[in-house]
C-alpha cells in the first residue's frame, strides 16, 4: 500500500486543533456538570428552605385555619404564594391533609423509600423521572417528642432547569466544532504562512549547483529560527563555493605543474630523435628526462600524502622526539644545499626539549620550511634557525632576510601550489611543501605562523606542545 507524507503544515494544523478539541471537550465537560450540580444544588436548597420554613410552623396539622385554606396559610408562612412548585401534607400513613399544586401535568404519588426514610426521621431528595414534567420533590419528617406526627413534601417542576441544560448543550455543541473548525483554517494558513521560508530555502536549494554556487537565501530581516537557519545555510554555500573554488583552483595547479615538465620530456625526446647523436648528447637527454620525471614523482607523491591526510588514513607514528638533535640533523642535511646558493645558515641557541611525535613528519617539516627559506634569499643571505620554550610548546624560528611575502599573500601560502609572485621562474619541488608542513604541524596539535615583508624577509614559527 502507497504512503502519502502529510506536509509539515498540515500536521502541525491537526495536532494544534486535536489539543485545542480535546482541551475545548474536557473544559466544556467540566462546565457543564458544575453549572449542572450548582443550578441542582441551588434547586435543593430552595426546596428544602421552604419545607423547613413549613415544617417549623406546623403545630396541629389537623388544624382548621390549615386545612380549611391551605393557599392562604402558605401565603401567610411563606410571604407568597409558591410558583411552580406543589406542597403537600401528609399524616404517618400516607394520607394527604393539604395540599397545593401549581404544576401542569400528573403529579406522582409518594414513592415507599422516601416515606420509609421519613418515618425514621430523616429528609430525603428524588427525582421521578417518568413523571410529567420531571419533579425534584424533598420529603420531610415532622417531629413531635421524638415521634414523626406528619410529613411535608415540596416538589418543583424540572421544566425551567431541563430547558436551561439542554440550551446550554446546544451552545456547546455548537460552538467546539465551530472553535475547532476556525483553528483549523486559521492554523493552516499561520503554519503555511510560518514555513513559507522554509519552501523558499528549498526552491534555492534546488536551483543550487556546482556551477551557480553564488545563489544565496533571502527571507527578508528574520531573527527567529527560521532566519538563522537561512543564514546557516548561506554559510554553508559559501563554504561549499569556496570549497569548489579551491578545487578547481587546484585542478587547474595540478595541470599546470604536470605539464611543465611532460612538455620538457616531451621537446626533449622529440629533439633527440629528429637526427643520430653520440653518447654523451643521449646522455644528458636522458638525465634531463629523469629529473622531471623525478620532479613529476615528487609531485604525485606529495599529493598523494595530502589526499590521504585530508581522509585520515595516514597514522603517526609517536616517539620521544628530541628537538634538538632534530633541528641540528635537518640543518646538516640542508646546509649543502645552502652552500649550493651561496646562502649562509646559521643555527642559534636551541632550547633542550622533547615531544612526542613522528619523527620521519617532523624531519619533513622542518626541512620543507628551511628549504622554503634558503630558495627565496638571495645569494649572500641568511637563514636563521633557533628554538625556545614557551608556556608548555617549543617554538622553532626560521628566519630569512629574503624576498619576503605581500601582505595580501600571507593568509594563502599554505594552499596548495600558490604562488605569490606568479612571475617568479620555476622553482624545484612540487609547490606542496608548505601545505604538508602545515598539516604536519596541525596533527602533532600545533600550528605555524608566518610574519613577512617584502624585500625584508620571513619569520616562519612552528608551535609544537611538549
Amino acid at each position: 500500500m502507497k504512503q502519502f507524507d502529510v506536509p509539515i503544515k498540515v500536521r502541525l494544523t491537526l495536532w494544534y486543533s486535536g489539543i485545542l478539541a480535546v482541551i475545548l471537550i474536557v473544559f466544556s465537560s467540566g462546565v457543564f456538570i458544575y453549572f449542572k450540580n450548582s443550578l441542582q444544588q441551588s434547586i435543593d436548597v430552595k426546596l428544602r428552605s421552604i419545607a423547613e420554613v413549613l415544617s417549623s410552623s406546623l403545630t396541629d396539622i389537623h388544624s382548621a385555619s390549615v386545612f380549611g385554606n391551605f393557599e392562604r396559610y402558605l401565603e401567610n408562612v411563606l410571604g407568597r404564594k409558591p410558583k411552580g412548585k406543589f406542597i403537600q401534607i401528609m399524616d404517618r400513613s400516607g394520607k394527604i391533609g393539604a395540599k397545593m399544586s401549581d404544576i401542569e401535568g400528573e403529579v406522582v404519588p409518594t414513592s415507599f423509600s422516601a416515606m420509609e426514610k421519613a418515618l425514621k426521621g430523616e429528609l430525603s431528595y428524588e427525582t421521578i423521572e417518568y413523571a410529567q414534567p420531571r419533579l425534584r420533590i424533598i420529603t420531610v419528617p415532622i417531629v413531635e417528642k421524638n415521634k414523626v406526627t406528619s410529613i411535608v413534601q415540596v416538589g418543583t417542576s424540572l421544566n425551567d432547569f431541563d430547558e436551561t441544560m439542554r440550551r446550554l448543550f446546544i451552545i456547546m455543541i455548537i460552538s467546539i466544532p465551530t472553535s475547532i473548525i476556525v483553528t483549523i483554517i486559521v492554523g493552516y494558513f499561520m503554519a503555511r504562512k510560518a514555513l513559507k521560508p522554509v519552501d523558499q530555502i528549498r526552491r534555492t536549494a534546488v536551483k543550487i549547483s556546482s556551477t551557480n554556487l553564488d545563489e544565496t537565501i533571502d527571507i527578508g530581516k528574520r531573527r527567529d529560527e527560521l532566519g538563522r537557519l537561512a543564514e546557516t545555510f548561506n554559510d554553508m554555500i559559501t563554504r561549499l563555493r569556496d570549497a569548489f573554488h579551491r578545487v578547481n583552483q587546484f585542478s587547474i595547479d595540478v595541470s599546470h605543474e604536470l605539464k611543465t615538465p611532460l612538455t620538457i620530456l616531451k621537446g626533449e625526446t622529440e629533439v633527440a630523435l629528429r637526427r643520430d647523436k653520440d653518447k654523451d648528447e643521449y646522455r644528458k637527454t636522458l638525465l634531463s628526462n629523469l629529473e622531471e620525471i623525478d620532479r613529476m614523482t615528487m609531485i604525485i607523491d606529495d599529493l598523494l600524502m595530502l589526499s590521504k591526510s585530508d581522509s585520515q588514513e595516514i597514522k603517526l607514528s609517536y616517539e620521544e622526539v628530541p628537538v634538538r638533535d632534530l633541528i641540528v640533523d635537518v640543518c646538516m642535511d640542508m646546509k649543502l644545499f645552502a652552500d649550493t646558493k651561496g646562502i649562509e645558515l646559521v643555527v642559534q641557541e636551541l632550547d633542550d626539549a622533547r615531544l612526542k611525535g613522528d619523527e620521519l613528519k617532523l624531519r619533513r617539516m622542518l626541512w620543507n620550511i628551511i628549504q622554503n627559506g634558503i630558495k627565496y634569499t638571495h645569494r649572500g643571505g641568511k637563514v636563521e634557525i633557533s628554538s625556545h620554550v614557551n608556556d608548555g610548546y617549543i617554538w622553532i624560528d626560521v628566519k630569512d632576510n629574503g624576498v619576503g611575502i605581500a601582505e595580501k599573500d600571507i593568509k594563502y601560502i599554505f594552499d596548495r601550489f600558490y604562488r605569490g609572485d606568479k612571475s617568479r621562474k620555476r622553482e624545484s619541488g612540487s609547490g606542496l611543501g608548505l601545505s604538508i608542513s602545515k598539516w604536519i604541524a596541525e596533527a602533532h596539535k600545533g600550528i605555524i605562523e608566518v610574519k613577512s615583508k617584502p624585500a625584508e624577509g620571513s619569520l616562519f614559527t612552528i608551535k609544537l606542545p611538549i
